[in-house]
């Protein structure tokens, strides 16, 4: 692993995104460096001319200037499209510079070190809503939770470079020079603009999404939007921003009162400042992105204003301190509240943003950062400038204050993690019609309760293909009394389509009883019997008494998971990684299954829709919900298994969340041994395809020459024959120990057919409309393929016949004809008649040989059958057949 890769890994960034974090971060350190050369300037004069007066006039002109900056910027950021604003914003950045240049060169009042001061704070802002605006549209909210601290920490190096700058002035007219630096700094970031606008699209796009259930009121909508996650971030942002300058305020103010000479004051600030700044720097780039991962976003959002609150009250020991304690004291509080407010605070503080729509977003971002916090910092101001109107008012009002809006801010923060999570599943939630909004179905109504034997009959007559649909209406409708013998027949019936049937019966009858069989149902080994209970069990509403068994079952499958994830890592042999892909796609299903059972049902159900959304923002926002709501070791594996990463790296992730396993057991071992309980007929057939013969072998391959499936048989009498030519005295012990083998292999051979079930599966893996469907999906429509043989100018159906079959050649060649004229012609490989494994209406034109022709014949009703057990198969129908009539159309064009 190279330098490079070992620094990503360090910091959370993954490679395709370093470029484009590279640039972010280039962005914000230019930034910073223009910003806080401006900001040292500003203060060098400040803290010339009695800062205690002139700050908070300095706060509260900077306040009015930053409101109507915010507010221009809101105007042009709907109007002309967030990308053309941020160049614009940086190219009235470098005019401001000018100016500031000029009142620095010939201004020499209080009242141009408070217009210096104003115009630091409306550059700081609107490089604020610059950089931040692209972020939010750029980033998700998956990347924001761990890439925010890291672009965001690009300023604090140069913040700190521009403390220490400071130290090396000495008069005000060689702030000129900073001022030089910081126009080329804005110049810089203007060019790294362009670049990232030259590889995303910075453009603010959403999706339409429902109304919200709970929004602000019309009257309140103008000041902070549609959502009530925005009005408690806005109204804790005032809060925060006002304690914020007064703490600044205290600290600056302090310092000038404990050394009276300028150069020693500014030594001291400027060393301050840097030691913050690269403090904050540090814990951003190595600690927050942890902390926030391990932690969740509610006890980080809530560190900034609990510590504050906490250290605000250590103030009232301050009688017994010298007046170097005191001054220390004022420092840490400094300190500790900037390290936290950019490590922490600020990062999450855009990440609650993420989840709303993206105008939204933007609107929000820019409503916080330019009107509530500069109402902020002018409240601070005025609140800073009463004890000089007011003498009598001592230091404690200050602390007063702070503490009180500090105190408010955590309450509302406390309360916008609820309204996050909320805007977070309105986000992933569907559009028109929420589950609880849509009408009940009522029972059905009017049907004589059928006798036990009765009831018995109609279990046995889901079988058959003719009585099934009569027999699931009546069954339905005895409810409650037909539930024992749902539970009796689903236990001991050996057919798993049977069993699947009998399990969607339980989950109709929302009953104690019926919940009861079904938990019963997923608890017993075979994965088959618990996908199809966990599936009826989707409508049924958790149980806490029940909440130990799904736990059980969830730390069960993540074992398994693990056991998958190193086979996979350990095996050159593509197909089977691709069949264990399958298989731990499964799990996934499973896991979210057990996971209705133990959370929020629809919370879990919007997030299980989304993390396979074709939207990027949509996968985010569920998965952001998953880390809120579910254990946190339990969603680290679920994110594990749901990202793209090897193997070899999610098997390791998955070491480190589970207790130490026993020791590694061969995968194609472990397939065999547990056979088609755990694992589907494709992935068995595989691993016993590369088995190898060991002198105990025959015990492993026994129970497979005897499935009920075909794949598994061949793959199991062609590991017997190499088992058998290998170890031919064994072979002939396990002849006469296993009566019953030899006419196994006799049946085998007897009923072999002209190609194996594998090579089937190979065929319709070259057929355009199984293509895309996993081998493991596609080997259960084996044992329907049934092979036809047609002689040379044969007819396969005519123009009018109904049809019922789709037909996939495997040898010679198929015309289609209308009348005389000839439509097209199909080869080894082509598939025609696919209509008919969706309706049955009559063929729309003949099909005949043109030589002679092998071919598969899949018919409706077994076809329907497979689709009922196996959905993927009709999505890819479906996918190919748009496709088809895209093409159609696009001829016609």
């Amino acid at each position: 692993m190279t330098l490079r890769a070992r620094w990503q890994q360090l910091l959370g960034i993954r490679p395709e995104e370093g470029r484009t974090v590279g640039l972010f971060f280039l962005h914000n350190f230019l930034l910073g460096i223009g910003t806080i050369l401006v900001y040292v300037a500003a203060n060098v004069i400040l803290l010339e001319n009695q800062p205690e007066r002139n700050l908070p006039l300095a706060y509260g002109a900077a306040a009015l200037a930053m409101i109507v900056a915010g507010r221009v910027y809101n105007h042009y950021e709907h109007h002309l499209g967030l990308q053309r604003v941020a160049v614009r914003v940086l190219l009235a950045v470098v005019i401001l510079m000018a100016v500031i240049g000029v009142l620095v060169a010939v201004g020499h009042s209080v009242w141009a070190a408070i217009a210096i001061m104003t115009g630091y704070r409306v550059i700081y802002l609107l490089t604020n809503l610059e950089f931040w605006g692209v972020s939010a549209v750029v980033f998700d909210v998956r990347q924001g939770r761990r890439l925010f601290s890291v672009i965001s920490s690009g300023d604090m190096p140069a913040k700190a470079l521009g403390a220490v700058l400071a130290l090396l002035i000495h008069h005000h007219t060689e702030l000129l020079w900073l001022l030089l630096l910081a126009f080329g700094a804005y110049v810089g970031a203007l060019l790294v603009l362009q670049a990232t606008g030259r590889e995303h699209v910075v453009e603010a796009h959403s999706r339409a999404r429902a109304e919200r259930t709970e929004a602000v009121s019309a009257s309140l909508q103008r000041w902070f939007g549609n959502s009530r996650l925005v009005l408690t971030m806005c109204l804790s942002m005032l809060a925060i921003a006002a304690v914020t300058t007064g703490i600044e305020y205290t600290f600056f103010v302090n310092v000038k009162h404990r050394f009276h000479d300028q150069s020693v004051v500014m030594r001291y600030v400027s060393t301050v400042l840097a030691i913050t700044y690269l403090v904050a720097l540090v814990v951003k780039l190595v600690v927050t992105g942890k902390v926030l991962d391990r932690a969740g976003v509610r006890p980080v959002l809530l560190a900034l204003p609990g510590l504050v609150v906490a250290g605000l009250g250590i103030y009232g020991l301050h009688d017994t301190w010298s007046s170097g304690g005191l001054m220390l004291y004022f420092c840490a509080l400094f300190l500790t509240l900037e390290v936290l407010r950019r490590a922490f605070f600020d990062p999450v503080f855009l990440v609650l943003f993420q989840p709303l729509p993206a105008h939204e977003r933007l609107q929000a971002h820019t409503l916080a950062k330019g009107l509530y916090e500069p109402l902020g910092m002018g409240l601070a101001g005025l609140l800073l400038l009463l004890p000089h109107v007011a003498p009598g008012i001592g230091t404690g009002f200050a602390f007063g204050w702070m503490g009180l809006l500090m105190t408010g801010a955590l309450l509302l923060l406390y309360r916008t993690y609820g309204q996050y999570l909320g805007e977070l599943q309105h986000a992933v939630s569907r559009r028109f019609a929420a589950p609880d909004e849509l009408p009940a179905v009522a029972a059905p109504r009017g049907c004589d309760t059928a006798s036990s034997e009765e009831i018995a009959s109609l279990v046995q007559s889901l079988t058959d293909k003719a009585t099934r649909p009569e027999a699931t209406t009546r069954l339905r409708q005895q409810g409650l009394a037909a539930v024992p013998a749902f539970a009796e027949a689903a236990l001991a019936t050996p057919d798993d389509a049977q069993l699947r049937r009998l399990a969607q019966l339980l989950g109709h009858v929302e009953h104690p009883q019926s919940r009861a069989a079904l938990v019963q149902l997923a608890r017993r080994p075979n994965l088959l019997h618990r996908e199809a209970a966990l599936r009826a069990l989707r409508s049924f509403a958790p149980e806490p008494a029940d909440a130990p068994v799904f736990q059980s079952l969830v730390q069960q499958e993540l074992l398994l998971a693990r056991q998958l994830l190193h086979g996979k890592a350990a095996s050159d042999d593509q197909p089977l990684r691709d069949a264990l892909a399958y298989e731990l796609h499964r799990l996934e299903q499973r896991l979210f299954g057990l996971l209705l059972q133990l959370y929020p049902p629809q919370a879990i159900a919007d997030a299980q829709r989304s993390v396979t959304h074709a939207a990027r923002e949509r996968q985010a926002n569920a998965l952001e919900i998953l880390d809120n709501l579910i254990a946190r070791p339990v969603y680290q594996a679920l994110q594990t298994l749901l990202e793209l990463r090897p193997a070899a790296e999610k098997a390791r992730v998955f070491d480190r969340l589970l207790p130490a396993a026993t020791g590694p057991v061969p995968i194609g071992y472990f397939i065999a041994e547990q056979g088609e309980t755990l694992f589907s007929d494709w992935t068995i057939s595989l691993a016993l395809r590369q088995a190898q013969p060991a002198v105990g072998g025959f015990q492993g391959l026994w129970p497979h020459v005897q499935s009920p499936s075909q794949l598994v048989r061949e793959s199991a009498f062609a590991a017997l024959a190499r088992w058998a030519e290998t170890y031919p005295a064994a072979y002939q012990q396990a002849l006469l120990q296993h009566p019953s083998l030899p006419a196994l292999l006799m049946s085998h051979s007897a009923t072999a057919s002209h190609l194996s079930a594998a090579d089937r599966v190979a065929v319709l893996q070259q057929t355009a409309l199984f293509a895309a469907t996993p081998a493991n999906v596609l080997s259960s429509i084996v044992p329907i393929m049934k092979e036809v043989s047609f002689a040379a100018q044969e007819h396969i159906f005519a123009k009018g016949d109904l049809g019922a079959s789709l037909f996939i050649v495997y040898e010679g060649e198929v015309g289609i004809f209308n009348g005389a004229q000839q439509l097209a012609t199909f080869r080894e490989g082509d598939f025609f008649g696919e209509l008919a494994l969706l309706d049955a209406e009559p063929r729309s034109a003949t099909a005949m040989a043109q030589q002679p022709v092998l071919a598969f014949r899949l018919d409706q009703d077994d076809f329907y059958d497979v689709m009922e057990e196996r959905p993927e198969v009709l999505r890819n129908i479906l996918r190919v057949l748009c496709q088809r009539l895209r093409k159609q159309n696009e001829m016609v064009k």
